[in-house]
Parts: C-alpha cells; sequence; structure tokens
C-alpha cells in the first residue's frame, strides 16, 4: 500500500474508486481487484462501496463484482446541455 493511500479520507477513497469502475463497466470488479489496484484495505474498500451505491453511483451485479451506474453519464450530459445553452 502506497503512503499516499494510507493518507486517503473516505471521501478521497470512495472518489478512487468511483473513478477506477469506469475502467470496467461491463464486468466490474470485485473487492479485492479493487482494494489491491488502489492500496486500500477491503474493509474500507467494502464501506465506500456501499456509500457509492447509496448515492446511486455503484452497483453489484449479480456475479457479485461491482460495476458504476449509469448516474454518473445522466450528470455528465446535464453538465453538456449546460454549457450548451451557454454558448
Amino acid at each position: 500500500m502506497s503512503e499516499q493511500n494510507n493518507k486517503d479520507n473516505a471521501a478521497m477513497r470512495t472518489l478512487r474508486i468511483a473513478e477506477l469502475l469506469f475502467g470496467r463497466i461491463l464486468d466490474g470488479y470485485s473487492n479485492k481487484e479493487i482494494a489491491d489496484a488502489l492500496g486500500y484495505s477491503a474493509c474500507n474498500v467494502s464501506r465506500d462501496l456501499e456509500l457509492l451505491r447509496q448515492a446511486g453511483w455503484a452497483e453489484k451485479l449479480d456475479t457479485g463484482r461491482w460495476t458504476v451506474t449509469i448516474k454518473p453519464v445522466v450528470l455528465m450530459r446535464r453538465y453538456q446541455d449546460h454549457m450548451a445553452d451557454l454558448i
């Protein structure tokens, strides 16, 4: 585990996990794969994934793996529409 990751607070861990989930939208990541990729404990990853699930940003697939939901895409579309209106 890197020294920087040891210092990440819950909000930073959760954002880093959300960003990682975009890498495998269809098949998702296991809890262990996320923990290994980011250098966090599996316990923290489980807690943070639950927060993302409650916020509507992540979902657990039938396979038990985690993926990002459509919510970030919807928010990005709103952003793009708003920016287009400004031009």
